[in-house]
């Protein structure tokens, strides 16, 4: 690929062009990976105040109920594209179904058709396109909290004052390198770049086979995924509305697991607001203030950490909660640690 850079200044939004057509399903072999993000830091600490928990070890508190896979139709693409102006854009999955807890790629190609330049404008991250997916199937949402309970719940599964938490699980694909630590960001800059005729960008990236952003098992079954390409136009002159300049497309695909066993992220939020020890802790929380209300699942373990982590009571910043089985939701333990800003989410 042939390119010139030169900075300007950012404007960003999303935009939508277009549905691209598919191709046949089948599996690729693994092509290379590119740059790495900083992590993001810890914030500054006084002296710690929170008080610890003390979880009671309980019975199982909640009985899945397995159900069989359900099966993927036949004829699954793994391959997707639209074209503007002479702007391809090009997705490519390594496989579909895509093996839930297990790793997979797309690869991303955006190339100049055309007989002049394409002009390329991206933030920090220079991504060609970013892709997404949202399961189909929801999860169980579990029991009604009322109170503080209700709020931690809402709060730990991403959800806010005046939002719901989804039951849908959301996956990212990231490049290889992010998939083992922790939330990274974009410098907020502009950048140009040309694309020669006859050139392409390229990038793979990959789905840790989790949903983000608690790193839950998702459900097997029906998922759509979106690509974003921007922000592309051809021509000398920069256009006076650059988020009119990008192409989307998507992509019907699936999600294969062998059970359905696990608990769903609200299940292990409810199995631990049973704990008499974690409530009263709860108890002594000013949630969302200054705070942060973990429920982070660990497949090595099949524990899922549920907690509150107090930003600015020591550095790094600690997570106090309770363990509980992935599978029967019983307490197995106390968490308590540091947060870990190289592999842990960004809460």
């Amino acid at each position: 690929m042939t390119i010139a850079r030169r900075p300007i200044a950012f404007a960003a939004v999303l935009a939508l062009i277009g549905i691209g057509w598919t191709a046949p399903a089948s599996s690729s072999a693994d092509p290379s990976a590119s740059l790495v993000t900083p992590s993001t830091s810890a914030l500054p600490a006084i002296a710690s105040v929170t008080p610890t928990v003390e979880p009671t070890p309980s019975a199982p508190a909640v009985t899945p109920d397995p159900s069989p896979a359900p099966t993927p139709p036949a004829g699954l693409a793994r391959v997707a594209e639209t074209q503007r102006d002479g702007i391809r854009v090009r997705i490519e999955l390594q496989r579909d179904p895509l093996p839930a807890g297990e790793r997979s790629w797309v690869r991303t190609v955006v190339t100049n058709r055309g007989k002049d330049d394409v002009t390329w404008f991206h933030d920090g991250c220079a991504l060609p396109a970013s892709v997404d997916g949202r399961s189909l199937v929801p999860w169980s949402m579990g029991a009604d909290q009322s109170s503080i309970s209700a709020r931690f719940k809402t709060y730990a599964l991403g959800g806010h004052i005046s939002l719901e938490p989804s039951p849908l699980a959301n996956i990212e694909f990231v490049r290889e390198a992010q998939l083992s630590s922790g939330d990274t960001g974009c410098a907020d800059v502009g950048i140009s770049e040309k694309i020669r005729p006859g050139h392409s960008v390229t990038e793979t990236l990959w789905w840790s086979g989790f949903a983000a952003p608690n790193r839950a098992l998702p459900l097997p079954g029906a998922l759509s995924i979106t690509a974003h390409a921007g922000y592309y136009w051809r021509g000398r002159h920069q256009p006076e509305s650059i988020v009119d300049h990008a192409l989307e497309l998507s992509l019907d695909a699936w999600i294969e697991a062998p059970d359905s066993d696990h608990l769903s992220p609200a299940q292990a939020v409810d199995a631990a607001l049973a704990d008499p020890g974690f409530h009263a802790y709860l108890d002594t929380q000013q949630l969302a203030n200054g705070r942060a209300e973990i429920a982070w699942y660990d497949a090595d373990r099949d524990v899922w950490e549920i907690g509150v982590m107090p930003w600015y009571e020591t550095e790094p910043p600690r997570i106090h909660g309770v363990l509980v089985d992935g599978t029967d939701g019983s307490i197995v333990g106390t968490l308590d640690r540091a947060w870990d800003s190289a592999r842990d989410p960004f809460p």
